[in-house]
């Protein structure tokens, strides 16, 4: 599950980055709003192999929310600054 997600982050991250490039923080912004967001609705609706209540699952996701926003920022730092190298 860790490695799905950490691979739509990452498609994400290059895609919006991509379509973006001129205004690079603003597409950093974006992309890591929606890193943040898909990353949550996956945690919260896919299955994560054990047998845990719903609301477990919840409240373990909404606990980590603002960690999984430092790395969606820094996920999507990194491959916006990577683009921009990669064009110039």
């Amino acid at each position: 599950m860790a490695y799905l997600l950490a691979a739509v982050a990452l498609i994400l991250a290059f895609t919006i980055n991509w379509v973006m490039p001129r205004p690079f923080w603003r597409a950093t912004l974006v992309s890591a709003v929606s890193i943040v967001v898909v990353t949550a609705l996956g945690l919260l609706y896919l299955p994560l192999g054990a047998d845990l209540e719903a609301e477990k699952v919840r409240s373990w996701v909404w606990s980590i929310l603002p960690l999984l926003g430092f790395f969606g920022i820094l996920i999507s730092v990194f491959v916006g600054w990577f683009l921009h190298v990669v064009r110039r």
